[in-house]
């Protein structure tokens, strides 16, 4: 059954993606393009989604961009997910990027060695991602399983390395980028960790995942980009921009 535009496009299509609804989607999206054809799509109540929603829906069913991608990432049957090999580094980048706004994006990872997930402009030749991880080219989050659950931020500027609350597999790693402020924020399972990065450049910047400098392995990485904002962001903001006025004063 097709819903009517009020009922909530993008949260059915959400449901679309479940992971016993999986098998369905492509169908369904077909349906849904060719709706919204001139004339194949003249009475259907799909015409009338606006653009940003359908823009939205598209980016949840591809969300990592291939073309854009290390030579050792290969894209799973399931089209859902991506395995990043051992025996060099490689790093992949989301087909969405963000200039300005709030905007929030889930991660997963099925089983890995190291995993790093975070932010990274694109760069103008995809040949440079050759064996190249995200700490060297953008800012991440990279995590071990033999680092006893700490994370470590790196960035492309950063010398020196800050801890965070590592993450493992099958655990919901949720990032909010604030293109305003310019900050990245780190949850795990729901809960904030802090903000992992401050001062990023004025973008455009992309959700963007590699292994780690050990050239270890990935397997099962999936992205679902535009989740909701946690409830308890902005007020989190707010306190920040609260303390930094009191460090200006």
């Amino acid at each position: 059954k097709m819903p009517q535009p009020d009922e909530g496009i993008e949260s059915w299509y959400r449901q679309m993606r479940s992971e016993n609804r999986k098998d369905h989607f492509q169908q369904n999206l077909l349906c849904v393009l060719l709706s919204r054809h001139s004339r194949l799509g003249e009475n259907s109540p799909f015409r009338n989604i606006n653009d940003d929603s359908f823009r939205r829906i598209i980016a949840s069913y591809q969300a990592w961009d291939l073309t854009n991608a290390g030579v050792n990432i290969t894209c799973n049957p399931n089209c859902w997910t991506v395995d990043i090999l051992g025996g060099s580094r490689g790093t992949i980048f989301a087909t969405t990027c963000f200039s300005s706004g709030v905007h929030a994006w889930e991660i997963r990872v099925a089983d890995m060695r190291t995993l790093c997930v975070g932010v990274a402009e694109k760069p103008s030749n995809p040949r440079i991602l050759a064996d190249k991880w995200l700490g060297e080219i953008g800012y991440a989050i990279s995590v071990s399983t033999c680092s006893g659950g700490t994370g470590f931020l790196w960035s492309k500027e950063q010398l020196g390395t800050a801890t965070v609350r590592g993450f493992a597999p099958g655990q919901r790693v949720l990032l909010v980028l604030d293109m305003d402020d310019r900050v990245l924020d780190y949850y795990l399972d729901g809960v904030r960790v802090g903000a992992a990065f401050t001062k990023l450049p004025p973008g455009p910047l992309y959700p963007a995942v590699s292994n780690g400098f050990d050239k270890s392995f990935c397997r099962g990485v999936r992205l679902e980009l535009e989740v909701p904002v946690p409830s308890d962001y902005y007020r989190q903001r707010e306190v920040r921009k609260q303390e930094a006025r009191r460090q200006d004063q």
